[in-house]
């Protein structure tokens, strides 16, 4: 009775709850909206104001970044062409002088005797001299290897003079890099401070090349000087940043540090001193940008500006940087007078959108909940419907369910049971057979008394019960590989191995194998026996493959472990040629074996594989090339990698 009560009572929620649902629902969302719209407008007058300072402001700063851009390209582009320049004019002089110097050192004076090398020099300065430049304002100069001033054409009191120690105004003795280049025997750039032509008291930037001369164990170079073509670069630059317009009335200004003006849309303005320039409140505009770019470098800055259309003072924002190298102050901004007309032409665009907005949302909201009701009372009912019939369904499909997985876990049963049948017969192998060998030399010497040592009796009984124990431990091993609930045991590798070859030494003292140990004792947390059974199934089947090959070989068996980045590694590898590269790949799957069936096989591979990332490990198997006593030998590499226990 209960249970059909609170079926009432559910297909009463799904016809009626819907309905109640989606009026509530729709009441809330309408009202949602309509503040929202409210909200939306005040948020996109905000947001108007803030976009148009904004993007404005990315705009004339991007205005002003294109022009230091531009005026740094020009400087570095224009010392380029100044070096190429210099460096031209050096070579055309350094073929001048080699060949002044080839010829002279020819031809024979009046007397008959060849020209000396002072007379040559001297014919060299005169002509070096005779190739000023730029109205006398590029010259060339040679100094030699020690300093020495060897020609200086306007400035002959230099000449003679060692200037090794020489410093220019900022302390640099660049004397000491042309000797350097000399004894180099190459060229180079330089700058430094040195005299003009025409002005020996003071010293200026200047940007030199010279080029090594041999005969006289010298250079020969020339130079300019950066304020006269920084001069020639700045007019370029001016007339090219008048010309700059972007926007309705967007244009570059420049001011130098004290006020004069350099570039400005009004022509009037250029040359001018603007410093104590005011406006309507008695500010100085002029004197305020420079200010600001000199103590900020750069930024923005709001002041009152006269030139508008209407030419009358409007509230101006501009973005200033200081281009110290030239002591240029370059701005460029917008005025506010379009934010003005743009809010109040877009806030009643807005307030109208919005009232028709909230009125399409009021009538659709109607529209919607009518129809969402009737849509709602219409499904409630096919649900009301189907329920029952869907309840009925459910349970009988629950109960095939059932039913399958019975079947389902019976069959899973009898699978795990038979595989483990499987193992345990295909793990016997081995065993029984040693206990069947031992068992008959035992019962051979028995016979003839004699035919064995009472050694090699002992060792027989000895594999007997070693054997036997194995057998009766294996059904166990298996068992506890399933076991969800066996505890790991702490134990050696050291251990481990002693307990593998304990059980294997019989076999391989008649098979010619020698096994070459290197065993660290390092601790595992682990299943002991199941890693012992591992470790027989893969150095059993490597004995297998030595008795494979009909070969008068050494036959080696390498049994390796160390610890490495918290991991155990025990690496077994023989020199039987290898794992063909066709079945590698193979040798994992279950009962994959290529040995005849009365031939065991130990767990398998398989079950190997399975022992090892069942303890958090891996096994991997590889061909590899080695060397050993100086011979080349290839082989299969078996590689157990575990975890060290946390605690060693």
């Amino acid at each position: 009775m209960k249970i059909l009560d609170n079926e009432k009572y559910i297909l009463n929620i799904i016809k009626y709850g819907a309905i109640v649902a989606v009026v509530i629902f729709s009441l809330i969302i309408t009202n949602i909206f309509i503040e929202q719209k409210k909200q939306d407008l005040n948020s996109d007058i905000q947001t108007l104001k803030k976009n148009y300072l904004n993007q404005n402001k990315i705009i004339i700063k991007k205005e002003i970044y294109n022009v230091i851009d531009l005026i740094n390209g020009e400087i570095k582009k224009s010392e380029e062409s100044l070096k190429k320049s210099i460096k031209k004019k050096v070579y055309e002089a350094y073929k001048v002088a080699n060949s002044l110097y080839q010829g002279e050192s020819k031809d024979l004076n009046d007397n008959g005797h060849y020209h000396s090398k002072k007379h040559i020099l001297e014919t060299i300065k005169r002509a070096l001299t005779g190739m000023s430049y730029n109205n006398d304002r590029g010259y060339f100069f040679m100094d030699d290897v020690n300093g020495v001033k060897i020609l200086q054409p306007f400035n002959k009191a230099f000449e003679g003079k060692n200037m090794m120690e020489f410093e220019d105004a900022k302390g640099y003795k660049f004397v000491k890099k042309i000797s350097q280049t000399i004894k180099d025997k190459t060229e180079a750039y330089d700058k430094y401070y040195w005299y003009k032509p025409n002005d020996k008291t003071k010293v200026y930037e200047k940007i030199s090349f010279y080029k090594y001369f041999a005969p006289y164990n010298a250079v020969i170079g020339t130079g300019e000087y950066v304020v006269d073509f920084e001069q020639e670069l700045k007019e370029k630059i001016l007339d090219w940043i008048k010309k700059i317009r972007y926007g309705d009335n967007g244009y570059i200004f420049i001011y130098d540090k004290n006020g004069v003006c350099l570039s400005h849309i009004v022509e009037e303005n250029i040359g001018k001193n603007r410093l104590n320039i005011q406006d309507k409140n008695k500010n100085y505009p002029i004197n305020d940008i420079i200010t600001f770019a000199k103590e900020k470098k750069e930024g923005y800055i709001n002041y009152l500006s006269t030139f508008n259309n209407n030419m009358r003072s409007s509230n101006k924002i501009s973005y200033v940087e200081l281009f110290e190298k030239w002591d240029w102050v370059i701005g460029t901004g917008f005025y506010l007078d379009g934010l003005s007309k743009d809010i109040k032409q877009r806030e009643k665009e807005l307030v109208k959108n919005n009232e028709s907005v909230i009125n399409k949302i009021l009538r659709i909201s109607i529209l919607v909940t009518i129809l969402l009701v009737a849509i709602s009372f219409y499904i409630s009912n096919i649900i009301s419907k189907r329920f029952t019939q869907y309840k009925n369904n459910i349970q009988e499909e629950i109960n095939k369910t059932i039913e399958k997985e019975k079947l389902l876990v019976q069959q899973s049963r009898m699978a795990v049971m038979g595989e483990m049948i499987g193992n345990i017969a295909h793990q016997w192998k081995q065993p029984l057979s040693l206990i069947s060998m031992s068992n008959t030399l035992v019962k051979l010497n028995k016979e003839q008394e004699g035919l064995n040592t009472q050694e090699e009796i002992n060792e027989a009984i000895e594999n007997i019960d070693n054997s036997v124990i194995h057998l009766s431990t294996t059904i166990d091993d298996f068992r506890n590989f399933f076991d969800p609930h066996k505890k790991k045991t702490l134990f050696s590798t050291e251990t481990i191995l002693e307990k593998t070859f304990k059980l294997i030494n019989s076999e391989f003292k008649t098979s010619n194998i020698e096994i070459i140990k290197n065993i660290d004792s390092i601790k595992i947390s682990g299943y002991q026996n199941e890693l012992l059974q591992v470790l027989i199934n893969i150095i059993k089947n490597a004995k297998d493959e030595f008795l494979k090959k009909d070969t008068n070989n050494k036959q080696y068996l390498f049994i390796d472990t160390y610890k490495e980045n918290n991991n155990v590694y025990i690496k077994i590898r023989d020199n039987v040629g290898g794992i063909p590269e066709d079945i590698i790949n193979e040798i994992f799957t279950p009962y994959f074996t290529t040995k005849k069936d009365s031939d065991g096989t130990g767990i398998g591979l398989y079950m190997s594989r399975q022992i090892i990332e069942n303890m958090d490990g891996k096994l991997e198997v590889a061909n590899v090339d080695f060397e050993y006593k100086n011979q080349q030998f290839k082989g299969a590499e078996f590689q157990i990698i575990l975890p060290i226990d946390s605690e060693n």
